[in-house]
């Protein structure tokens, strides 16, 4: 492209098609308060414009196309206007590219006489015959605006193409006006005519922040920060790779200190009681060597009586796993983001032998993870293999040297689960199968729903598996009933048998699969799973067990029409199972000669979960696996609605000691704890009343198959003490007084009674606070390592650790960075380099042997 043009188009222009043009204004001259012109160059014609040039550009578009004489616009004719019918305004490049029409002549004197439409010649020879322009007195800004954009935009490459050319030509043709608006010739970027950019930091730091919030594009059509980030962006450079990883930092270190100005105010408000409730958890990277570990920190903020979750992200883990060094690392952890050990009240792992041992050797007491256990229980039930001893009735083979085998304690769950899982992986891998399945239409089935893969390791994956698998039935029935399904696949089909065994199996895990389903809140407090377990614990030694019918009825679906049926049917025993109402029927535990009982699959996982029960979490012999021995639970307990009388009740049921007295000592103890020099909490409005339960009975029994063994009233013992000045016996006092309370006999949510008894009971309150964010599960740290296993993918596997350290503290503490990013505070090369040095490790690598030592079963050593 030549770079002498001209500014002002020819008339010669405007008869081939390049629009018309006035007189040209005078050179050396600023008439109409227009800049004076440059002087014309020695291609360039008489009147400015080098004619060659327009030709070019148009000739791209194809041949020549005929203007129309008239256009419509807002419903009034315009016709074409002369090559000498503008001599008002000075023509700019852009009018070589237009064809221009005027209203009649009955405007003149309205003010509207200058006004004019534009064609885009462009588009009328690309086909596009519609496009038109209103050029409000003549001002040719919207002309422009149009090559711009068009040229900016990913459309079809000719369209974007001539309209580029076009825009590129104008910004170097500039005649007058605002001086942004007027291009250089020496640099003819393509930038001169998008949409320019006023904070190019800003763009690179969403750019990073995008990268680190998507894992992969697939996600960018749809995720809100790739949105937010091409929201109103025309063009975008992305930085180098030595500018991402300096942003990377600066987002890091942002963030960082967000987390630890949130930790250092909660700390203050606590006034020296330990209040930090940690859950931590190392995960080794796949075929490697290279070792991870996550630490999650929970806590009850004693301002607004709300519980918090804190991410400290997965760092690097360097060194053997031996209790020592996870011990080690920890404090490390905690102490980079300003926690010391005395901060720490409990923490929370799954029964890996190394990491439980670690944790014992702090001062905070150590829950296992009632997750894991759970998990396991079911596992065991359902045909796992295990080391226990043998159950009653239940035949286990031996080695001859007399030492047990691992055998399974459930072959026959075992043999109908493997049965299962075939079929699942049928559907998982055959495209002609699923194909042929969703296609069917099958009367009075509900919506098509695909299978579920059982995945052994993930927990509760087995009951939904059987779950969607029994929502399944009329649906597998007509899929194996069809003339396309083979003998091969047939072989899958489920016999009627197995179908009764399953339903039962599954009624019998149900129980399990909603108290682990409410163990991985992250806001539910220990003391509610102290109910769960209790609940669980009755419904599983009850004589009777409520489990679905036969599959093929379905009563209703959806909550709305559940709900309908249960109130015109409130009689019936019924059960939700996979968000679908089925009729349910009573099966009695064991042979009966009246009920009828549950087949010896079903009855064998029932005595499995009895035992297993007892093993692991109302262990006479094991304080650790003993609830009613947890100092985490009994503290919690104690200080939430109905709990005193909850601890009672399932000490009578397990026959053992009354724990409250102990309960009260502990809670006792962290008053001692409280620091007289501790500011007291500013008072909060009193939270509005918990609105009335609305579903019936028949309605709760139909959600959940866990009954709760503290709905009676209860009394316990206990007496008021005198008051004293100081915090702790201030603490006391109000301890004492609030036992006696008639709200705090009741079962309630524990954080909405100390949001409406603060401003009555304000040091106990944050007593309570440091006591009520234990934890009962690790899934926090699990939901950790699911995100570092995405975020270390094929696609970033040179990904240093340092920086998924970074990515994941990014990831999951992105809520608490500033509204507008170039806000983040700006980062120096020197301070970048000092900060990726200070992270923990400083990104060393991983020793040879680091991997050995690793023991994650529960019921490892």
């Amino acid at each position: 492209m030549d770079t002498e043009e001209g500014p002002i188009l020819s008339s010669q222009q405007a008869d081939s098609g390049g629009g018309t043009s006035g007189e040209a204004v005078a050179n050396g001259k600023a008439g109409n308060g227009l800049l004076t012109k440059r002087r014309m160059g020695e291609t360039e014609s008489a009147s400015g414009a080098p004619t060659e040039e327009v030709d070019t550009i148009l000739s791209l578009c194809g041949p020549v196309a005929t203007a129309p004489e008239t256009v419509e616009h807002k419903k009034v004719q315009h016709v074409l206007l002369d090559k000498t019918a503008m001599p008002w305004k000075a023509k700019s490049a852009a009018w070589g590219f237009l064809k221009l029409y005027q209203a009649d002549t009955s405007q003149r004197g309205s003010g509207k006489e200058k006004d004019v439409v534009a064609l885009c010649l462009l588009c009328l020879r690309l086909g596009k015959k519609d496009t038109k322009l209103m050029l409000s007195g003549g001002n040719v800004s919207n002309a422009i605006k149009h090559l711009r954009q068009l040229g900016s935009r990913d459309m079809p490459t000719m369209t974007q193409l001539v309209h580029s050319r076009a825009a590129l030509y104008v910004s170097k043709n500039v005649t007058g006006g605002s001086s942004s608006a007027r291009g250089l010739v020496e640099a003819p970027s393509i930038n001169r005519f998008l949409t320019p950019k006023t904070d190019r930091r800003s763009h690179h730091v969403g750019f990073v922040l995008m990268q680190v919030m998507t894992f992969s594009p697939h996600s960018f059509a749809s995720h809100r920060h790739v949105r937010g980030f091409f929201d109103d962006l025309a063009s975008y450079t992305p930085p180098a790779p030595n500018t991402v990883v300096h942003h990377l930092a600066e987002l890091y270190d942002c963030l960082l200190s967000e987390v630890r100005n949130r930790l250092s105010r909660v700390k203050k408000l606590f006034g020296g009681l330990p209040f930090a409730h940690v859950v931590t958890d190392l995960w080794t990277e796949e075929h490697t060597n290279t070792s991870f570990g996550s630490v999650v920190v929970r806590f009850v903020d004693p301002e607004d009586i709300k519980m918090e979750v804190v991410r400290l992200g997965v760092s690097l883990f360097v060194g053997r796993h031996d209790n020592a060094t996870i011990k080690a690392w920890l404090l490390g952890r905690l102490a980079y983001f300003g926690l010391a050990e005395t901060d720490i009240c409990s923490t929370t792992t799954d029964s890996g032998a190394n990491v439980r041992k670690a944790m014992r050797q702090l001062a905070a007491p150590w829950l296992p993870c009632f997750s894991h256990s759970l998990h396991n229980a079911v596992k065991y039930a359902v045909g796992g293999p295990s080391e226990a001893r043998p159950l009653r009735g239940v035949q286990q083979a031996s080695t001859a040297g007399g030492m047990q085998q691992q055998r399974s304690q459930n072959p026959g769950a075992r043999t109908l689960l493997a049965k299962l899982r075939k079929l699942f992986g049928h559907f998982n891998h055959s495209e002609v199968s699923v194909a042929i399945y969703k296609d069917l239409v099958v009367p009075h089935a509900g919506k098509c729903r695909t299978l579920v893969t059982d995945v052994p390791t993930r927990w509760s994956s087995t009951y939904n598996a059987m779950a969607r698998l029994y929502t399944c039935f009329s649906r597998l029935m007509a899929f194996f009933s069809c003339r396309d399904v083979g003998a091969g696949v047939r072989r899958r089909r489920l016999s009627m048998d197995k179908w009764d065994r399953m339903r039962q199996v599954m009624g019998i895990l149900r129980c399990c699969y909603e108290v682990t389903t409410r163990t991985e809140s992250a806001t539910l407090p220990v003391s509610s799973l102290l109910s769960l377990l209790a609940s669980l614990r009755r419904a599983v030694n009850s004589d009777q067990i409520l489990v679905p019918c036969l599959p093929g009825q379905l009563l209703a679906e959806g909550e709305c029409a559940m709900k309908q049926y249960i109130e015109d049917h409130p009689s019936d025993a019924v059960l939700v199972v996979d968000n679908n109402l089925y009729p349910a029927e009573y099966l009695h535990v064991g042979n009966h000669p009246v009920v009828d009982s549950l087949c010896q699959d079903a009855s064998t996982a029932v005595l499995v979960l009895r035992e297993q029960l007892e093993l692991r979490f109302f262990n006479k012999s094991d304080e650790s696996r003993n609830v009613l021995r947890s100092n985490p639970v009994l503290a919690s307990s104690v200080l939430s609605p109905g709990g005193p009388r909850l601890l009672q009740s399932t000490a009578r049921l397990l026959g053992e000691t009354d724990p409250l007295p102990h309960a009260l000592e502990l809670v006792k103890n962290v008053c001692d704890k409280y620091s007289n020099l501790s500011p007291t909490a500013p008072p909060v409005p009193a939270a509005p009343g918990r609105a009335a339960a609305t579903a019936g009975k028949a309605w709760k029994r139909a959600r959940s198959c866990l009954v709760d063994s503290s709905d009676e009233e209860g009394s316990y013992g206990g007496s008021a003490a005198q008051g004293s000045p100081s915090r702790s016996e201030l603490a006391k006092a109000q301890l004492e007084s609030v036992l006696h309370l008639p709200d705090f006999l009741k079962k309630g949510d524990a954080l909405e009674f100390w949001m409406r008894s603060k401003h009555k009971f304000p040091d106990l309150a944050v007593v309570a606070c440091s006591l009520l964010g234990a934890v009962g599960s690790s899934a926090a740290a699990e939901r950790d390592f699911s995100l570092a296993g995405n975020v270390m993918s094929k696609n970033r596997s040179t990904l240093l650790p340092q920086h998924l350290e970074m990515h994941s503290l990014i990831r999951e503490n992105v809520d608490l960075l500033p509204k507008v990013l170039k806000d983040v505070p700006v980062l120096s090369a020197e301070q970048a380099a000092k900060l990726r040095k200070m992270t923990p490790l400083g990104g060393c690598p991983q020793v040879n042997g680091d991997g050995d030592n690793l023991s994650s079963d529960e019921d490892g050593g």
